[in-house]
């Protein structure tokens, strides 16, 4: 299994950090980070990251799942086309992209979001407002639809799981229950 991972200045880093946990420990997924350029960002924690490629160098058929974080650096890459391309083209493969918070912006900028469902906190609806105009905004926790995972930056835990769901990490219910669990503090 291939994740690419799009990193960018001041991404959330702990709103993907379960994700990456259980791709790596349970999926045994290989994750390709990614930046704009190439070069290092750092999170909205400081921690610096080191990416394998830039967004040109992507050969986006080799991935079975798009990962992006949200965080302040949405704003930063909302009009990057390169961005755009990556992910309809990734939409256009049927390789699925799971975006929390934020990054929900990146697949309205891109046009992905038309005649969906999607999620994300209420104050990145209302500064994003116009990239949505053709979606529909739930408030929910988390949706899944048709190739799209959207969640609210709060609901860490319920994206991990969906993210697992559509890889086929969890063997079975009770996988899925544990992996929440583990990301609530509760197991």
């Amino acid at each position: 299994m291939k994740v690419l991972f799009f990193a960018y200045p001041s991404y959330a880093d702990f709103e993907i950090a379960h994700v990456l946990f259980f791709l790596k420990k349970k999926g045994k997924a290989m994750v390709t980070t990614m930046t704009l350029d190439g070069n290092p960002v750092e999170s909205l924690a400081g921690l610096k990251t080191l990416p394998q490629l830039s967004i040109s160098d992507v050969k986006i058929r080799d991935y079975d799942l798009v990962l992006i974080p949200g965080g302040d650096g949405v704003h930063a890459v909302i009009d990057e086309l390169h961005v755009h391309s990556l992910l309809q083209e990734a939409k256009s493969l049927s390789i699925p992209i799971a975006s929390i918070c934020a990054s929900a912006a990146l697949l309205g900028r891109a046009g992905l979001l038309q005649n969906k469902r999607f999620t994300c906190l209420p104050g990145t609806y209302k500064s994003f407002k116009e990239v949505f105009k053709d979606a529909t905004y739930t408030e929910a926790a988390i949706e899944v639809e048709e190739g799209f995972i959207t969640a609210k930056g709060t609901a860490f835990a319920e994206f991990t799981v969906a993210v697992g769901h559509e890889l086929g990490l969890w063997k079975n219910t009770q996988e899925a229950d544990h992996a929440l669990k583990f990301c609530k503090g509760n197991a």
